[in-house]
């Protein structure tokens, strides 16, 4: 029995080994100056949640970092759900060319990850990303008055709807023409206390994971400025209150001397939602939608895999699985879901990515739209919304139901109704027609036995 105990106790140490161990991943060798570098660790979890864990990205020379992102993932192996927990440091290049980078080590805990040296190709992009007039307009207001060394909590939205995400920044700038020599000072004490007065109340927090301070060149008018970031996050509010974010305090050293610079402080004003049915219900933001198949001819019985991710700068927890039931037509089952955060310039970007299998019972074309919706409030028309699956399945072959075959030219009640599209059939999907078709057969039944019975008296 003490062995058998011990067998089951090392084996379920060894389980939780596994599943408390890091793993590690990278993007391609190769990119251009507007695509970002990624180094990723994945930790596996019986469990739907674990703790953040402690990690350090290393600093990789000519790339600059930028934020971290998170993504969970489900997956059904031999039927059992399966996570997986990963985080993303998101690194950018300064200049094009090829960039030799050294042996380094992601720590995660406890544990050392391991990168080989290797050769990062970085190429020029053939098209340079415009600058919106949304950024443009936050440039100028953030510049607007600015000639020397400045301290600046900046905001992406002052009237954000509730539920819209708005990114919070606090940096200084000093320019690069600056004669005065200035040097940091307990900022390990500094920065975190006015880290917890930036942080609204009311909120869900998206972070970029800035856990040293993010130093990089800005040009405002042909001037240059270095910028020392200390914070970045994007916030959803909860409700319509006003968020009041105070004047922050920052002390430098100026031979010796303490010399205090001081930002403005900042008025968020969320607007209520438009009344509707939902409301509080989806997510707030502009999105878009990216499905694919792996397939879009197929055999009844056959089966293909639907893709779909849904992109964009709202909350993305907020976006259900599409938990779809089977009908009469198709059969669904669900492969995996995943759902993650990462930084795409100033904003903080989700994607909620679905695979299922589908299995048709039923010949016809079946457009997936009658199916497949997301429904979310649209920042950009300020209108609810919702997005549609455009694929539509073509399936061939016989019906999978041998006792009710809708090609057969005695079944009359049923001809043609493999040639509707899912659209045309949708109030149909729900109905067992060969339930119907018995309880009618047997209420018939009833009616000449009552017949024959009342004839008889």
């Amino acid at each position: 029995m003490r062995r058998i105990f011990c067998f089951f106790l090392l084996f379920f140490l060894t389980i939780q080994g596994v599943y408390a161990q890091a793993t590690l991943l990278m993007t391609e060798k190769s990119i251009t100056l507007e695509e970002n570098f990624a180094l990723s660790f994945v930790i596996k979890s019986a469990n739907q949640s674990v703790e953040t864990p402690n990690y350090k990205f290393p600093e990789l020379p000519g790339l600059r970092k930028l934020g971290v992102s998170r993504a969970k993932a489900t997956d059904i192996q031999n039927g059992e759900p399966v996570y997986s927990f990963t985080f993303s440091q998101y690194y950018q290049a300064v200049n094009p060319g090829t960039l030799l980078i050294p042996t380094a080590e992601v720590v995660v805990n406890q544990q050392s990850l391991k990168v080989e040296g290797f050769a990062l190709q970085v190429t020029a992009s053939e098209q340079k990303e415009e600058v919106v007039e949304e950024n443009k307009a936050q440039i100028e207001e953030l510049f607007k008055g600015q000639n020397s060394v400045f301290l600046a909590l900046s905001s992406t939205q002052f009237q954000p709807y509730v539920g819209q995400g708005f990114s919070l920044k606090f940096s200084l700038f000093i320019p690069d023409d600056n004669s005065t020599r200035y040097s940091f000072d307990r900022n390990d004490i500094q920065i975190p206390a006015l880290i917890q007065k930036i942080r609204p109340k009311n909120c869900w927090e998206e972070s970029f994971g800035l856990q040293e301070v993010k130093v990089s060149k800005v040009v405002y008018k042909n001037k240059k400025y270095t910028e020392y970031r200390f914070f970045q996050s994007t916030y959803f509010a909860l409700d319509a209150k006003k968020i009041f974010i105070p004047a922050l305090s920052l002390y430098l050293l100026k031979n010796s001397e303490k010399v205090t610079f001081s930002s403005k402080p900042l008025v968020i004003s969320p607007k209520e939602l438009p009344n509707h049915p939902l409301k509080g219900k989806v997510p707030v933001g502009d999105f878009h939608l990216e499905e694919s198949v792996s397939r879009n001819t197929l055999v009844t019985g056959d089966s293909v895999i639907y893709l779909s991710s849904v992109i964009g700068d709202g909350n993305s927890i907020l976006w259900e699985s599409k938990l779809t039931e089977s009908d009469y037509f198709l059969n669904f089952l669900p492969l995996g879901s995943q759902s993650s955060v990462f930084p795409y310039g100033d904003k903080m970007l989700g994607n909620k990515t679905e695979k299922i299998l589908i299995i048709p019972s039923q010949p016809g074309k079946f457009a997936l739209k009658s199916y497949f919706n997301w429904i979310y409030f649209n920042t950009r028309t300020a209108t609810y919304d919702t997005l549609h699956s455009g694929i539509v399945l073509t399936v061939s072959g016989q019906p999978s139901d041998r006792l009710l075959n809708t090609q057969s030219e005695t079944m009359l009640l049923y001809r043609g109704l493999e040639k509707l599209t899912a659209e045309k059939v949708i109030g149909y999907r729900w109905m067992d027609w060969r339930l119907i078709f018995n309880i009618l057969l047997g209420l018939l039944i009833l009616w000449l036995v009552f017949l024959m019975i009342k004839a008889k008296k």
